[in-house]
């Protein structure tokens, strides 16, 4: 059986090649993937994540800082570079992604990443934090 990180690497690899529609095969049924400005759950959260990646840059690729791994629970942190819709390249934007694997499974992703403050995707599409009161 794979180990959670040899999933995780799965999943990397296939968003970096023409695999990437098939993403969905390493998540769990009741996966819930949250990012930024978004949450996807249930069957169809790998591939509702791969819709509101679409128009939010042309492509994107991370360059791997480091691994942590502690039972279930991988933590990948590195910086992101590619294209953005407008055409501008972009790179060393920070990010860090977890990951939760079960049973040969991708249950949760949580990520974050500085897209938005460094511009690459408008502060719109970034979450707000309410006003205290």
């Amino acid at each position: 059986m794979d180990s959670p990180r040899d999933i995780v690497e799965e999943f990397f690899d296939r968003m970096a090649d023409d695999r990437r529609n098939t993403v969905g095969d390493l998540f769990a049924e009741d996966a819930v993937i949250s990012l930024p400005g978004a949450t996807f759950e249930g069957p169809t959260a790998a591939y509702d994540f791969l819709a509101h990646l679409e128009p939010r840059y042309e492509w994107a690729a991370k360059e791997f800082d480091r691994w942590i791994e502690a039972g279930d629970t991988v933590v990948s942190t590195g910086s992101l570079y590619g294209v953005a819709n407008g055409g501008a390249e972009f790179s060393d934007v920070r990010y860090v992604d977890i990951y939760v694997v079960r049973r040969g499974l991708i249950e949760r992703l949580d990520i974050w990443n500085d897209l938005a403050v460094d511009g690459v995707v408008p502060v719109e599409d970034a979450p707000t934090v309410p006003a205290e009161e």
